[in-house]
């Protein structure tokens, strides 16, 4: 099937697009594995594997990381304007936009520090969604739109895509739809250690939004719970595996995004890697449960794409070492 940006598709086709999508190359996976053989080094572990998944689904080799790239969506939410669910006023997600604008962010230093290329994604933040426990986030056509729109993310070809959001809510809307999709006493996907009266409204949202919308299809779960930062999230994920770009999943929300996409077939999404696991024992639970393992464990509280910014040393040393390492020494 072959979607085109002229036509909307419907979820049906979509789901089927999705489910199509091209494997690893193993050919180019063989050749890492062949280097390292050659090499005699074999202590490197994880680092290895990186050469090996960045290679496999670039789809050549030897693996590369010439341009990465950063995108971030940020969208708002109905039940923010609502309920107390954050720690953070509402106006904090405007001073995090205001940074990412005049570059002084923590995410800005870190991207010019290791040399990635920040792009960030205004989904009319003006306009919320709905309030999910009165009626669906979002229209139909509204969400389909959002999801192509993701592609934006790889417009520029990247080797590697960091991914990830930045606003007030997402954690109670990314909850939302791990209790829709996987089940599970509501209770069991909530932080413990959030204010009392933050837990006591997100049960309160997710109870009413769970009862109010019975679809448990992962599409229809997207639009009736989610936002448009998870469906551009979840977008830019589908585009980049088709395009060959792996990717880094930041926090619990692109996790989530991500988890939609396992839900609709497990397979879509091997070609991720998370970030890290948040101090949000719900993030390490639903990581167990889409088979992703953690690159690191900072327990940050906030990530707004620093986790992912902070991977990327880390595959830099898995390319430069699986490259230049010497066929001499056997470490």
């Amino acid at each position: 099937m072959t979607i085109t940006t002229n036509t909307i598709p419907t979820f049906k086709e979509l789901g089927e697009f999705i489910k199509d999508v091209p494997n690893i190359d193993h050919e180019a996976v063989s050749l890492v594995r062949k280097a390292e053989k050659k090499s005699k080094i074999r202590q490197f572990g994880v680092l290895e594997e990186l050469a090996e998944w960045l290679s496999g689904w670039q789809g050549s080799y030897p693996p590369r990381a010439d341009n990465i790239v950063m995108s971030i969506f940020i969208s708002n939410h109905g039940i923010s304007d609502k309920y107390d669910i954050s720690e953070y006023p509402k106006s904090n997600q405007d001073s995090l936009v205001s940074g990412f604008k005049s570059e002084s962010s923590s995410l800005n230093q870190l991207c010019k520090l290791h040399n990635i290329g920040l792009q960030v994604f205004d989904l009319a933040m003006e306009l919320p969604t709905e309030d999910i426990t009165r009626k669906p986030a979002m229209e139909i056509n509204d969400c389909i739109t959002t999801i192509l729109y993701g592609r934006e993310a790889i417009s520029s070809n990247p080797d590697l895509l960091c991914l990830g959001e930045a606003g007030i809510g997402n954690d109670t809307i990314a909850l939302a739809m791990c209790c829709a999709l996987f089940g599970g006493d509501i209770e069991g996907w909530l932080d413990p250690n959030a204010d009392i009266t933050i837990r006591e409204n997100q049960v309160k949202i997710i109870n009413t939004a769970l009862n109010l919308h019975k679809e448990r299809q992962p599409l229809e779960i997207l639009r009736n719970l989610g936002g448009r930062d998870f469906a551009a999230m979840v977008g830019a994920i589908i585009s980049a595996r088709f395009e060959r770009v792996p990717v880094i999943l930041d926090g619990i929300s692109a996790c989530t995004a991500a988890a939609l996409l396992f839900a609709i077939s497990p397979h879509t999404i091997d070609h991720c890697y998370a970030a890290h696991q948040s101090h949000n024992p719900s993030h390490g639970k639903l990581l167990s449960i889409i088979n992703k393992k953690p690159l690191l464990d900072l327990e940050l509280l906030e990530a707004n794409g620093c986790a992912a910014a902070l991977t990327i040393p880390l595959i830099a040393s898995a390319i430069h070492i699986h490259i230049n390492k010497s066929h001499d020494i056997n470490i």
